[in-house]
């Protein structure tokens, strides 16, 4: 389900650094979504999380990092995890200068890309796109199931 219009899942700064959160930020660069996906998949290995929903958020990761250095003008991305019970919560933060809003588009039977929010929406229980002030960056986000191992 795509919920365009809805907030980024909050991470209050008393709670970062504690045991069921994980931000980490690193350069816009396409040879940076290997390590997203491996810090994704170590910080959820420890979490307990299945195997199931790690390898969905890996996919849901990837996508959404590819996205912010494919089409924004970022230097850096910053990521944010959470797990509830029983949820994921991954944010993909860039610093991008459009006021567009990432959407799904039809990728013709050929076409090597154009599937990954296609993807996030399948995966997802819910995602959607924050705006930033002024027009700087956006944040794209995604609510996952999450079960323990």
């Amino acid at each position: 389900m795509i919920a365009p219009e809805m907030t980024p899942f909050p991470v209050s700064p008393s709670t970062v650094g504690a045991p069921c959160h994980e931000v980490f930020r690193l350069p816009a660069e396409r040879a940076a979504v290997s390590d997203a996906r491996r810090r994704v998949r170590s910080w959820l290995t420890c979490q307990q999380v299945s195997e199931d929903a790690r390898d969905m958020a890996q996919l849901v990761i990837s996508e959404l990092f590819t996205n912010a250095v494919v089409h924004t003008d970022s230097s850096s991305i910053a990521c944010v995890l959470q797990a509830i019970p029983g949820q994921l919560r991954i944010e993909v933060r860039d610093q991008g200068g459009s006021a567009t809003r990432p959407t799904p588009r039809d990728a013709a039977a050929g076409d090597e890309s154009g599937r990954g929010l296609l993807l996030v929406d399948t995966l997802a229980d819910t995602w959607g796109v924050v705006l930033g002030e002024r027009g700087q960056g956006r944040t794209v986000w995604a609510a996952l199931p999450a079960h323990s191992a």
